[in-house]
């Protein structure tokens, strides 16, 4: 996370300044210098006990993004001054500097410069007789084999191919590995393709977001996991599980290799994953809403309480030997809004764990404190930059970059005894005892000299002895997986040796031997059979996460006998990652041989892999997976048929003119004969899709009886619109005189190039709720034709033109017919405002809100407003839809915040909420926000439905820099409804709606 002034983007709220314990964003806000570096320290509260000192200040450090120490406790810290025009910019600005603090006072007393030509660093590592740095798009290796502190040479370019464009989010947070890798993260505009140089596209590695890692020795390189949106802190705790923290969406995220994480936005790189982990906390350090909402002056009291905000930047699990024992495995990430650290705690659960919220362990009352990354070095105390600049990372305004300051601070315990080390004189031996040390800093520094002099070809054997008799005779469980990966990362334990362990009591080294076995090359015969007899008599969810993350690295050829393990298996299917991580494995054998895969489907034990491996069968061969599936799905339970047809319905979803298999009709009447409803509404939807005339005249039926329930036509309709059934025009025009399925009729016939529409449509307008006006706009709106009879009907006053939204407007532009061009200018006028114009308006607001001359807001009746206008979108309290932000905890009762949003909803468009135009091949215009796509279909999200559109029906998609939330909303309102509006969008709680139109 880069730290950037960011020029004012809203209007100033009075901001009043309060105590370091509750304050995030104060009037101090403003300040335009940061503290100075003496006073610093005393500006900062910590827990009792606990004191934070200088190490080290501008003009001796400068934007210090990174740092790591080295085996003699001193830092090595990256400058960071090229950022923010890292393209075209001026070259070789940014440093890597050491400091020594050689007489123990906790302040540097040497610098020295190793290298002063640096472009776009981001991260650094020593190691292996040299410095690695990320240097966008590079990962340098800068030689030092003598360890005189200066550079043999020029730095070798180890891997190139990171994205130069992501603009802040760049990889970063190098870290060695308990595996003896080096492991970093990216973020999710980093759109990558990594390799060594000059290694051809299709032989690199493509990721954006997620978590990745480079073998020293053996030059390989991959990705641990997928998802999240901008990692910036990677740790490990001392069963050697990863964590990291992101920003925006959830901030900490436990790594297993071969997970998919949620994201931000876009998909996973793998279409087919389906479903994606989510994170391992309980909380957000933020009140939630809109991200955007928990940056600096906007609603700050909640947003402190929480934890500061969304953005969060760097990772330490603290296991050092200064600090209490109750901090022993704590997680610190700083919160860059909050301008603290917030503490969570790791607790176990089920195959993972579950994060939970502490009090924050680091306040600084300085808006300028921008705290990057956090270490414990030798003597046990943590070691924290300071970026010491304003805004955040999105701002590139580089003339008010402020690349004068930086600040290293030392976090220490009590009275501390300077640590005088120099691991690197140490021999093998007592660099092995290491492993025993309390702090973790002299086991990770000794366990990767070991690795180097392993590499060099030394003789091991006395390191080995030593680490043999901790893995087998000590008690302490952290002490001997210390021992295991010290034993793998020096050669002294081999596959069998491994393999020895899948049968150790303690489930920690159980997983760790299983990762380790499949780490360097994936086992066959007798190996493989050994994974697969374990995951047989297998019952801790951990050691079976291992499992599952192994069998990724298994040939998919060879990887069946692993799947049927799986199957049979007692798997917790509430379990946040264990069924997810497995799915991954199996994911790819279904495409390879959709019948076996069906067959695993048919017993397995989890609805999750039933549903997803019919899904991706179905999906990879329909004809070859139908028939399996439906022979399954006729002897199988009613429990396993609704998943297996779940997955087969959804697999078709975009699909046109499926070949019907020959074993339909029987499987058709077994199905359709079960006694549970939800198998024979799956069965009717399935044969829809495969143009079962029996299938289709029964949902057809159904959605024109109306002496059904009004759900079941509502769903049957769906379904029968969604396929583009022919001639259901026909049935959906007598619908808009029924009450209980009009709203869908009027979306349905946006499907169907009748023209019969408009006039139907229009002739009924008057007398549609408002609700239904708003499809019915929408609608007319989708096709050029429509369009001309919509603008007429504004023009002859029978539809108001305020129900012609701005985004209704820009749908009609989009058409790129000029007749509706004109028809648009003269019946309804041009969008001119200006985001000046817009502001302007907010005066004549909140004089409303602010007038006595109007009866007092009644948030029941302000409830009613915000169903009939906001509620299809926007998610308050207990309901709502999820086409925009949830309204729950953002800044709602600031009534600035809510007028610049409302008025200029364009003005700051998050990227997932920007409109997109999508085009068909008959002519019509369908406006929203792309949710999904793939080389079969496109989903896209109106304001009123979710439509799938088949891939060879879209003409041309075209995304937008405006929101899709249309302009103008405040002016259908009176002001005693606006004033009734706002008074529910400020309440704390959920109010009951007015009595007369209770809902």
């Amino acid at each position: 996370m880069l730290a950037r002034r960011l020029a004012p983007l809203f209007l100033p709220f009075a901001l009043v300044a309060s105590p370091i314990g509750s304050r995030t964003f104060a009037a101090e806000e403003h300040a335009r210098a940061p503290v100075s570096p003496a006073e610093a320290p005393s500006r900062m509260k910590v827990p009792p006990g606990f004191k934070v000192t200088l190490f080290a200040a501008e003009p001796d450090v400068v934007q210090p993004i990174a740092f790591t120490i080295d085996p003699k406790g001193r830092l090595w810290v990256v400058e960071n001054t090229s950022y923010p025009i890292w393209l075209g910019g001026p070259k070789g600005k940014d440093r890597i500097l050491i400091f020594e603090d050689g007489d123990g006072d906790g302040r540097f007393d040497r610098r020295t410069v190793f290298y002063d030509r640096g472009t776009n660093f981001t991260g650094v590592e020593l190691g292996f007789g040299g410095v690695w740095v990320c240097a966008t798009p590079n990962l340098l290796f800068f030689p030092d084999k003598d360890g005189d502190d200066r550079p043999d040479s020029e730095p070798a370019v180890v891997l190139d191919g990171w994205d130069v464009k992501a603009e802040h989010n760049m990889f970063n947070a190098l870290k060695w590995g308990p595996d003896g890798w080096l492991w970093g993260c990216n973020g999710i505009m980093s759109n990558s393709n990594v390799g060594k140089p000059g290694t051809p596209d299709d032989r690199r590695t493509k990721m954006n977001c997620g978590v990745w890692r480079y073998h020293p020795t053996r030059q390989a390189f991959e990705v641990v996991a997928h998802g999240t949106t901008n990692p910036w802190g990677l740790d490990f705790d001392a069963r050697g599980e990863a964590f990291i923290t992101n920003c925006v969406i959830p901030h900490l995220f436990h790594v297993a290799p071969g997970a998919h994480f949620q994201r931000m936005y876009g998909q996973d790189m793998n279409p087919n994953s389906y479903g994606l982990m989510q994170t391992c906390a309980d909380h957000l350090h933020w009140a939630g809403g809109n991200w955007t909402e928990s940056r600096e002056g906007k609603g700050h009291e909640r947003h402190d309480a929480a934890g500061g905000g969304h953005a969060h930047v760097g990772a330490m699990i603290y296991q050092g030997d200064n600090w209490p024992d109750a901090y022993r495995g704590a997680l610190l990430t700083f919160n860059l809004h909050g301008h603290r650290a917030n503490h969570d705690r790791l607790e176990r659960s089920g195959s993972g764990y579950v994060a939970r919220h502490e009090k924050d362990f680091l306040l600084v009352d300085d808006s300028w404190f921008r705290g990057l990354e956090l270490k414990y070095g030798p003597d046990g105390a943590v070691y924290f930059t300071d970026w010491t600049d304003r805004g955040e990372c999105h701002d590139t305004d580089a003339d008010n970059a402020h690349r004068e300051n930086g600040r290293i601070y030392k976090l220490s315990y009590g009275d501390i005894k300077p640590a005088k080390v120099d691991l690197a004189a140490m021999d093998d031996e007592r660099l092995a005892w290491m492993v025993l040390h309390k702090n973790e800093w002299y086991v990770r520094t000794s366990r990767r000299l070991l690795q180097e002099r392993a590499a060099a070809g030394a003789d091991m054997t006395k390191a080995r002895h030593v680490l043999a008799a901790v893995l087998t005779a000590q008690p302490e469980m952290s002490q001997r997986l210390r021992a295991l990966w010290a034993l793998y990362a020096i050669g002294g334990i081999d596959d069998r040796g491994l393999e020895a362990h899948f049968n150790f009591p303690a489930d920690d080294l159980r997983g760790w031997a299983v990762r380790l076995r499949v780490d360097r090359e994936p086992p066959s015969g007798e190996g493989l059979a050994k994974l697969v007899a374990m995951i047989r008599a297998e019952r801790s969810p951990s050691v079976l996460l291992s499992l599952a993350s192994a069998m990724q690295r298994i040939p998919v050829a060879e990887r069946w006998a692993m799947a049927e393990a799986f199957a049979a298996a007692k798997i917790d299917p509430a379990d946040p990652m264990l069924p997810l991580m497995i799915w991954y494995g199996l994911e790819p054998l279904a495409a390879e041989d959709p019948g076996r895969a069906l067959a695993i489907a048919a017993r397995c034990g989890l609805p999750l892999h039933r549903n997803y491996l019919a899904r991706r069968a179905v999906s990879a061969d329909p004809e070859k997976a139908l028939p399996r599936l439906l022979d399954a799905a006729s002897d199988a339970s009613d429990e396993a048929r609704r998943d297996l047809l779940a997955g087969a319905i959804e697999a078709l979803r975009g699909r046109k003119h499926v070949a019907r298999p020959g074993n339909w009709p029987a499987a058709f009447a077994k199905l359709a004969a079960s006694h549970d409803p939800e198998v024979v509404e799956r069965t009717l939807l399935l044969g829809l899709d495969l143009e079962d005339p029996r299938a289709l005249s029964v949902l057809r039926k159904t959605a024109t009886d109306a002496a059904s329930p009004a759900d079941l036509r509502a769903r049957a309709l769906s379904v029968l619109v969604e396929r583009r059934v022919p001639g259901l025009e026909a049935d959906l025009l007598p619908m808009l005189d029924d009450p209980s399925v009009r709203a869908r009729a009027i979306r349905a016939l946006a499907a169907y190039n009748d023209p019969a529409t408009p006039r139907a449509i229009l002739d009924r307008y008057a007398s549609l709720p408002e609700p239904e006006r708003e499809d019915a706009v929408s609608t007319l709106a989708g096709r050029p034709a429509w369009a001309l009879a919509l603008l007429d009907a504004v023009e002859q006053k029978r539809i108001p033109r305020r129900d012609v939204t701005t985004t209704i407007a820009r749908q009609l532009l989009a058409m790129n017919d000029a007749k509706v061009k004109d028809r648009l200018a003269a019946a309804w006028g041009t969008i001119r405002s200006t985001a000046g114009e817009k502001a302007s308006l907010i005066p004549r607001y909140k004089e409303v809100l602010a007038s006595d001359k109007y009866p007092a807001a009644d948030p029941s009746r302000g409830r009613l407003v915000f169903n009939r206008t906001c509620h299809q979108c926007h998610r308050l309290f207990d309901s709502g839809g999820d086409v925009g932000p949830e309204l729950t905890g953002s800044d709602r009762a600031n009534p600035d915040y809510i007028l610049e949003n409302v008025l200029d909803p364009s003005a700051s468009v998050a990227r997932e909420y920007k409109l997109t135009n999508v085009a068909t091949t008959d002519g019509r215009i369908v406006a929203g926000i792309i949710r999904a796509q793939d080389d079969k279909s496109l989903t896209i999200q109106t304001a009123n439905e979710r439509i799938v559109l088949p891939r060879e029906d879209v003409e041309d998609v075209k995304t937008t820099d405006v929101s899709m939330m249309p302009e103008g909303q405040l002016e259908r309102f009176t002001p005693e409804e606006i004033r009734d509006l706002f008074a529910y969008l400020a309440s704390r709680v959920q109010v009951a709606p007015a009595k007369a139109e209770k809902n």
